[in-house]
């Protein structure tokens, strides 16, 4: 096999993959490669539109995953859209930067993460990026550009209206980690150009030219190289083997591998490697370089409900809806507003009027039962360890009954946005009525999965269907979603808080009376009053997210650790890990903002002990 060398070789040209990239090329004399899979797409205009972002899904740009059927969901396999693409899913997604909570952060530092603390990952998350006309005092100074749209309907006071209304704040800061209320959040839209802010341009337009810094695309890395012992006989990562144009080579690391591939693919990567479950690898006839049954476990996902309402056509209050209809002149007249101005709906996601939000008190009194129950941490403990469900458990409870910390966040939708049974988005009603949906996303769920590779000849679902990636092992991706009895209990009182929220002043006003349409398998208007229905309509209409975090878990291996807290992988040297997959407790919505402090967290780690 032809081979090469560079100091650093990273694993996934995604979003942690660049900006560790970015930072570790700052010095000179360290020569660092990227390994990606997929094309490079900056300059696309799918990528650079912000409302262009969701016609990436299904292309090349994704790696079009499945996942197992779904027990607690009726039994239904979803959708999983992945970056693969020069910049991953940031190149993706749908631009929203939300933090996550001091809590959840500092949760992260007691599992036995020293530095991982509140206090130092926020430093990290500023540096990550800029919001010039902040109206708060956080603006942050990194490359990626933040902005926030301007409000051009009513519909953005109208939910600040009504989640006062409900006795929440309408003005605190998102990024001081103890936000609770309505927020129209941040995006990654760089303000002066109006395109897409993400990795693959923020980051890499400041590493441009730099002789020491190489990317491949359309290279996939296959596994790491173990052909060393170091003094203390642990084995040592010294380099990848990868696959590009058919051609399978290698490529030497002088001094470290990382591994930034994401929660799904990183975990992919170790076992192909043989690092994972010893009896796992043997039935796949894989050498076993370090076992540790925990990687791919800990797999967190966010479990998210639609709810649309038929809304009265009124100036003030337009709607997405012509847009979503693919109606010609409504479609010309927003690239017209984009390419003039910069704005009207082709600049933003659509997705940024938002909420965190707890549970009422009647309510976290009513789920006491369930909050006190442990059988099923004692009957379905999978490969997690006693000492990690308990930290889980005891975190998620603290959120739950606290009142004042969100348990859900709700993302308002002018307009008609639904899911489809499989996850993707539903189709919109024929006719021309307008919606109002709202997104209810569980914040932090109990429930456990696992992403493991499966034998190539395995007929798995969620095998990559990608006609681009034919040589990508089979996976099989299983969030678990609502297998925890907390989470279906804690996701239906949230779905019946937003139906009361809509349903009554000021929203109820802007409401068709009478009217009944709504998302294919929802009950009457009205219904999800009753916990019992709306519980049943959760079962059916629940899917999951795009957010996938923990199965590399950062913790002491003991009580399921992949990585230390200085990111080396456990039983072996020369190897680490840095993306969302270390994160082993799931931050509390959209995982970007929390990725990007982690991508620039572990940079910091990476310099300092080198």
């Amino acid at each position: 096999m032809e081979s090469k060398a560079f100091d650093f070789i990273i694993v996934g040209g995604g979003l942690t993959g660049l900006v560790l990239a970015t930072r570790l090329s700052e010095d000179p004399s360290a020569q660092v490669l990227v390994i990606e899979a997929g094309e490079d797409l900056t300059a696309d205009p799918r990528v650079k539109i912000p409302a262009l972002a969701p016609t990436l899904v299904g292309t090349s740009a994704d790696w079009c995953l499945q996942t197992t059927p779904q027990k607690s969901l009726d039994g239904r396999q979803f959708v999983q859209a992945a970056g693969r693409t020069l910049g991953g899913s940031s190149a993706l997604n749908s631009h929203t930067f939300t933090p996550t909570s001091k809590a959840n952060v500092d949760a992260w530092a007691e599992l036995g993460n020293p530095g991982w603390d509140w206090s130092s990952f926020s430093k990290s998350l500023e540096r990550s990026y800029t919001l010039e006309k902040s109206p708060w005092e956080t603006k942050g100074s990194g490359p990626l550009q933040l902005s926030i749209a301007e409000e051009d309907t009513k519909w953005p006071q109208l939910w600040k209206d009504a989640i006062s209304k409900l006795g929440y704040p309408t003005s605190l800061d998102p990024f001081s980690g103890q936000f609770l209320g309505a927020l129209r959040t941040p995006e990654s839209i760089d303000p002066a150009t109006h395109q897409k802010s993400f990795a693959g341009s923020a980051y890499l337009s400041a590493a441009e030219g730099r002789e020491n810094l190489t990317i491949w695309t359309q290279t996939l890395a296959d596994k790491v190289i173990f052909d060393k012992v170091s003094e203390g006989g642990k084995p040592v990562a010294t380099g990848v083997q990868y696959t590009k144009d058919g051609k399978t080579s290698r490529v030497d690391a002088r001094k470290e591998v990382i591994l930034s591939a994401g929660a799904i693919h990183s975990p992919k990567v170790l076992e192909l490697s043989g690092v994972g479950d010893a009896g796992l690898l043997k039935s796949l006839g894989i050498d076993v370089v370090v076992d540790n049954p925990h990687v791919g476990e800990n797999l967190q996902n966010h479990t998210m409900l639609g709810i649309t309402f038929e809304v009265l056509q009124e100036e003030g209050f337009e709607t997405m809806d012509k847009i979503i209809r693919q109606d010609p002149e409504a479609i010309a007249a927003a690239m017209e507003s984009y390419t003039t101005t910069g704005s009207g709906p082709f600049s933003r996601s659509a997705i940024d009027i938002t909420a965190q939000v707890p549970l009422p008190a009647t309510e976290i009194a009513d789920l006491d039962r369930v909050l006190q129950d442990t059988s099923y941490e004692t009957t379905n403990p999978g490969k997690t360890t006693e000492a990690f469900a308990k930290a889980h458990r005891s975190f998620v409870h603290s959120v739950v009954s606290s009142g004042t910390e969100a348990s859900a966040q709700y993302i308002g939708i002018p307009g008609f946005g639904v899911f489809a049974p499989d996850g993707n988005r539903a189709a919109i009603p024929p006719g021309s009525a307008s919606y109002f949906s709202v997104t209810v996303l569980l914040s932090h769920p109990l429930s456990r999965g696992s992403v493991h590779v499966r034998p190539p000849s395995s007929s798995s679902p969620s095998s990559p269907s990608s006609p681009s990636s034919p040589s990508s092992p089979a996976l099989a991706v299983d969030p678990n979603s609502l297998s925890h009895p907390l989470d279906l209990e804690v996701l239906a009182r949230h779905a019946r808080q937003v139906e009361k929220l809509v349903t009554t002043e000021p929203f109820a006003g802007r409401l068709v009376p009478g009217s009944v349409t709504r998302h294919p398998v929802a009950p009457p208007r009205g219904s999800l009053a009753d916990l019992d229905s709306a519980k049943d309509y959760v079962r059916r209409a629940a899917v999951t997210a795009f957010h996938y975090t923990g199965t590399c878990s950062m913790m002491p291996r003991g009580i399921g650790g992949v990585v230390d807290p200085r990111l080396r992988v456990y039983g072996c040297e020369g190897l680490r890990v840095c993306d969302a997959s270390i994160i082993p407790i799931t931050p509390r919505a959209s995982p970007q903002a929390t990725i990007y402090g982690v991508a620039e967290h572990g940079a910091e780690i990476i310099r300092s002990s080198l």
